[in-house]
């Protein structure tokens, strides 16, 4: 079975979005920002882009309904208002490209407003797979949870309807309860303002719920009215819910409980979330979820704060609070600065480049993303391609021996660590060289040299290290020029025989913490100023350079962004 998916969104203009990216999880992306940053006018682009009336692959018209009798469709009028004077055609034009699932590939229209009986109208156009490219929308199935849900109980009329194309009540109280913590045993589907379904307990009804409890019963009555769609429908080919303010009424762990239930049902019926939030429960769950299942879980920042609004993609919740709480973090100038990914080869660069941060006052404007590791031309391939995360607003700390890749195209982001060696041969380098009687090794720790030439057995032994010092260049041409196999297979085993050296659990106890003396990569940058000292500016012109060209930062709030240099 296929699947349709919205993958990106690249809005040239509409209200306050310009020129800006969206990409979205392949389960769940959750919207959000400060007032004005158009996070409702994302989900009504996300809407407006579908429709459910007909099959054109079999040439058939569909019929469906949700289970509380509403199209699997919303209508422009649901999720725009349209302004007579600013909303005029050529105001709105977005590039979509997404999955789908009908014809299996790829697939590209275009979003404009256009005139339509004397008023503006979003229309999709050139839609790639309609004959010759026509206006009309994607079939798939929508539904678009507005704000409108939320419209005050008290004020609502009511009447109860019954719930007679649901197929399991019971699992619509499940999951009510489930999500709310609760113990429901009875289910009442309402009429009238709003269509809508609650669960609740023989003690009270539908007319004393609270705000949350039917915000929860709406979300959970979409899911199902998906789950009675899957069973109808012989293509179906999944579905996509959009939900402006998920939260609203829910205590913080309902939300938790809420982000769950969404993935499992995302997972199990190929849907696709898309929603808006405010919480900080909400947004740090989601982000913590994007960390290790990046392609299913998105956070998308929407931020003004430096002029035109951004796209922010992945922030956390440490640095969406700071924008939004608009007490960014501070310098001592009061200057506002966002934070800026600083990405690594592997662990070993990592560690290295936290021991050149230490005391340093930029490391407020960073977020070392030490879990994600990619090779150099990996790197490199990002950067040569135009992603922004690499080639405009993050800065790429490759290794020190990667400088023969580099050329005088390469853009600013990219710094080489310091020291000339990939960092696991440095850090071994250095220390084989330093004598037994050295104050290094009488750390509290008591890891000696004799500790460290077990840790590192298998190094000295393939490359035939003998004598108290070491040049580690010289040992590995040796190594990886022997005839018996290719120099490829050699240098990728001794790669092996390195990481397994760093990794010894024995060594790792020295470096774990960055700022302790018997930190070897603390002692390596304490003792080697120059070398320190040269990355240290290096990566302080990066970093200017990104917050002026990836962030819009204005010029004269780049100065404070300063490192401290080591004393010679």
């Amino acid at each position: 079975m296929g699947k349709t998916q919205l993958n990106k969104l690249h809005i040239e203009h509409f209200r306050a979005l310009e020129n800006v990216d969206i990409e979205f999880g392949n389960h769940i992306t959750v919207v959000c920002g400060k007032n004005g940053t158009s996070k409702s006018s994302i989900l009504g682009i996300a809407a407006q882009i579908f429709s459910f009336e007909k099959d054109y692959a079999r040439d058939k018209e569909l019929s469906f309904v949700q289970i509380a009798g509403g199209s699997f469709k919303s209508q422009y009028s649901e999720h725009f208002r349209i302004s007579k004077k600013f909303d005029v055609p050529g105001s709105m034009k977005v590039n979509i490209e997404l999955l789908d699932g009908y014809s299996g590939q790829a697939a590209t229209a275009k979003l404009e407003l256009m005139k339509r009986a004397n008023h503006s109208r979003p229309v999709v156009r050139n839609n790639s797979t309609a004959p010759e490219q026509s206006s009309r929308n994607f079939t798939h199935p929508v539904i678009f949870l507005s704000l409108k849900r939320l419209y005050p109980i008290a004020d609502r009329t009511y009447k109860v309807i019954e719930l007679d194309r649901m197929d399991d009540k019971e699992e619509f109280i499940a999951l009510n309860n489930e999500l709310l913590s609760r113990s429901s045993s009875l289910a009442t589907g309402t009429g009238g303002t709003i269509n809508s379904a609650v669960a609740h307990g023989a003690n009270y009804d539908h007319e004393s719920v609270s705000a949350g409890e039917d915000n929860a019963g709406q979300i959970i009555l979409a899911l199902m009215s998906f789950r009675k769609l899957r069973k109808e429908y012989p293509d179906y080919k999944g579905g996509l819910l959009l939900i402006d303010e998920a939260d609203a009424g829910l205590f913080p762990a309902a939300q938790i409980n809420l982000l769950k239930i969404l993935d499992r049902e995302c997972r199990s019926m190929n849907l696709q979330v898309i929603m808006t939030s405010h919480s900080p429960t909400l947004i740090e769950y989601a982000f913590e979820q994007s960390q290790v299942y990046r392609k299913n879980y998105k956070t998308i920042y929407l931020c003004n704060t430096y002029g035109d609004v951004q796209v922010m993609q992945d922030w956390s919740w440490a640095q969406i609070s700071a924008d939004i709480s608009i007490k960014t973090i501070a310098t001592a100038t009061n200057t506002l600065l966002p934070k800026v990914n600083v990405y690594f080869e592997d662990k070993e660069a990592a560690d290295l480049f936290a021991a050149l941060m230490v005391r340093q006052p930029l490391k407020k404007f960073i977020a070392p993303l030490r879990d994600v590791s990619l090779g150099c031309s990996n790197y490199l391939n990002l950067i040569n391609a135009g992603v922004r995360d690499f080639s405009e607003r993050g800065v790429v700390c490759l290794d020190g021996d990667t400088a023969h890749l580099l050329t005088k195209k390469h853009p600013k982001t990219v710094v080489l660590l310091p020291g000339g060696l990939a960092p696991d041969r440095l850090i071994f380098q250095y220390l084989y060289n330093l004598p037994a009687g050295h104050e290094f090794w009488r750390n509290e720790l008591q890891y000696s040299r004799e500790n460290f030439k077990q840790s590192a057995a298998e190094v000295i032994s393939k490359l035939r290290i003998t004598g108290n010092t070491v040049d580690i260049t010289e040992r590995e041409l040796a190594y990886t020029s022997e005839p018996n196999e290719s120099k490829k297979v050699r240098a990728e085993k001794l790669r092996e025989i390195f990481k397994r050296f760093y990794k010894d659990p024995e060594f790792q106890k020295l470096v774990g913490h960055a700022t302790k003396p018997y930190n070897p990569w603390k002692h390596w940058v304490d003792n080697n100023p120059e070398a320190t000292n040269q990355f240290l500016s290096q990566f302080e012109a990066a970093l200017r350079g990104v917050m002026k060209k990836g962030f819009n930062v204005p010029a004269e709030k780049l100065s404070a962004i300063q490192v401290k240099l080591k004393k010679a």
